[in-house]
């Protein structure tokens, strides 16, 4: 009677856990096709802002790329899981605007600028010179 119950408690867990397991792997997968729906997005408007700067006659500068990294999951009997990773590269430009910094004496001597979201960033007191 005990080996009855113990059998059917370990039937039991083992049922709970490769049912787990499965939701986990199908979470993965869902989770890396909503990245790779973004990545994509990513590239739509990198070429709607490729396309606007050509019209407008800005250089672009090829030399300036950025990685996009994606993971893929594979499911394995073996291991259960191997993530593999591939790099996607794409061009990417650096948009940033050509106003200097304001920098500030704190009163403890350190030097400071506000940043875009309103904080102190602090930077070497030398900025402030």
């Amino acid at each position: 009677m005990k080996i009855t119950i113990i059998a059917l408690l370990l039937f039991i867990s083992y049922q709970c856990h490769s049912q787990s397991v499965e939701a986990s792997l199908y979470l993965r997968e869902e989770l890396i096709k909503q990245q790779d729906d973004l990545l994509q997005q990513v590239r739509e408007i990198q070429a709607r802002i490729d396309a606007i700067d050509l019209k407008l006659g800005n250089a672009t500068t090829s030399n300036t790329e950025k990685k996009y990294l994606t993971k893929s999951v594979n499911y394995n009997t073996q291991t259960k899981y191997s993530n593999s990773i591939k790099n996607t590269t794409t061009r990417q430009k650096q948009y940033r605007p050509k106003t200097t910094r304001t920098y500030y004496r704190g009163p403890r001597g350190g030097c400071y600028y506000i940043n875009s979201n309103g904080n102190k960033t602090y930077v070497a007191r030398s900025m402030c010179n």
